[in-house]
């Protein structure tokens, strides 16, 4: 590999399945890429040891290439205190509840490190690097195998006064719904996520639907295998994806009149497997919508599993840009 120059960030990013890591250039270039499943069955609640793992082989393969490290940005799921660089809650990653990785890994790297939530470190990348680039007020959706939420306003990051602004999964769609595990009810995430998805065909899908016979076993229906059917021409599949759509461009709608944003991000891996959503979605935004002439666009993120390390860097000079 020919020596670059210049300063890099080592970007984190932290899934419920998959780490990926590399050094992330100011214009957005990716070097020296690693990953890693995040959990391993043989070495239960390693996972901060493995990080530091993997960020030490990145450092210690930056220095053979001679490149020089501005420091560390890591994208973390649940509510990141970025000011202090904790972990304060992650939904399936209980290791990192209350993780100070922010004073983790500046002790042991000895570089400046900071912390973003991942979904707002999405918003920044797609900031700086990617679909609303040059964007100054927008919204991300990043439905996966949950549902989180970026907001950018006047060209900055909004966080919230205790770091939970965004959480468009869990604002409430049905005041009868199921407890869930924030410790509300009816939140969108029930219907709207990957996971929704799926328990709902579980729930509601006769035995000859083509989603079942995809999956093997009823209980084995994931996301993937509704969507499938459903372009198959399964009644029952389809149905479950307009409703899908149905309630998440009602939550889309909510969020807009709230915020006005000028473009619409959808991310996340069932956007990405799914691109035929975005249509979907914005034709029931414009039904629970005001009717104004336009609607903001919608935009489909084009950030991968590989390159989603480019959200963490961006949140990283954009801190970097807030101390000086």
């Amino acid at each position: 590999m020919s020596k670059a120059r210049g300063q890099f960030v080592l970007a984190v990013d932290i899934g419920a399945g998959h780490v990926a890591a590399g050094l992330v250039s100011r214009s957005g270039k990716i070097l020296l890429a690693e990953s890693m499943a995040t959990l391993d069955p043989a070495r239960p609640g390693s996972l901060i040891e493995r990080l530091q793992a993997l960020i030490g082989k990145l450092i210690a393969r930056a220095r053979e290439e001679k490149l020089t490290l501005a420091g560390i940005g890591v994208g973390s799921p649940g509510i990141v205190n970025s000011d202090q660089g904790v972990v304060v809650a992650a939904g399936n990653l209980p290791e990192l509840f209350g993780a100070r990785l922010g004073e983790i890994f500046s002790q042991a790297f000895d570089l400046p490190v900071f912390v973003e939530n991942d979904v707002n470190a999405l918003a920044l990348g797609e900031m700086l690097y990617g679909v609303a680039k040059g964007q100054k007020n927008f919204i991300v959706f990043a439905l996966g195998t949950d549902l989180g939420g970026g907001v950018v306003l006047n060209g900055k990051l909004a966080p919230g006064a205790n770091f939970i602004a965004a959480e468009f999964g869990h604002l409430t769609l049905d005041l009868h719904g199921q407890k869930c595990v924030c410790g509300g009810v009816g939140c969108a995430r029930e219907w709207v996520s990957g996971a929704g998805l799926a328990e709902r065909a579980r729930e509601r899908l006769p035995d000859h639907s083509q989603a079942v016979s995809l999956a093997g076993k009823r209980e084995q229906v994931t996301a993937r295998e509704v969507f499938q059917a459903a372009e198959q021409g399964d009644a029952a599949a389809q149905e479950l994806v307009e409703e899908f759509g149905r309630r998440f461009g009602a939550l889309v709608a909510n969020v807009m009149k709230v915020l006005d944003p000028e473009v619409v991000v959808l991310g996340g891996e069932v956007c990405r497997a799914e691109p035929q959503l975005a249509g979907l979605v914005a034709r029931w935004t414009r039904h629970y919508y005001f009717p104004i002439p336009k609607l903001p666009e919608f935009r489909l993120s084009r950030f991968s599993k590989a390159t989603a390390i480019l959200g963490p860097a961006a949140a990283f000079w954009a801190a970097g840009r807030r101390r000086k």
